[in-house]
């Protein structure tokens, strides 16, 4: 993954993201490394949207944060919905509900 001089946009919105769901987790990047098998330096530059994050890189930090693809690629400051899907995603599940059937 070749590093700009500079941070592209979109990659430091994804970064910035991945940032934040590692620290949620009070993680170091050496961490997140581990869980994810992306050295320290990639991390650092995708971090800082030096490093625009291929496909399958993404699916291994998301899979090394315990969250979806998708979820990483959720920016809750965007929109309303965002904001949403990220607060029900945070909550623990809750107990399951009988499924009732509608009187006949």
């Amino acid at each position: 993954m070749p590093r700009r001089a500079t941070p592209h946009p979109i990659a430091s919105k994804v970064g910035g993201r991945i940032r934040e769901l590692r620290q949620e987790r009070g993680w170091s990047i050496a961490k997140l490394g581990a869980a994810s098998r992306v050295s320290k330096g990639s991390l650092s530059g995708i971090e800082r949207g030096l490093v625009l994050v291929n496909v399958a890189t993404l699916a291994r930090i998301a899979q090394g944060l315990g969250v979806t693809s998708a979820h990483v690629m959720t920016f809750p400051e965007d929109s309303p919905l965002e904001a949403l899907l990220e607060e029900v995603g945070q909550r623990p599940p809750s107990a399951p509900r009988s499924r009732r059937r509608p009187p006949s």
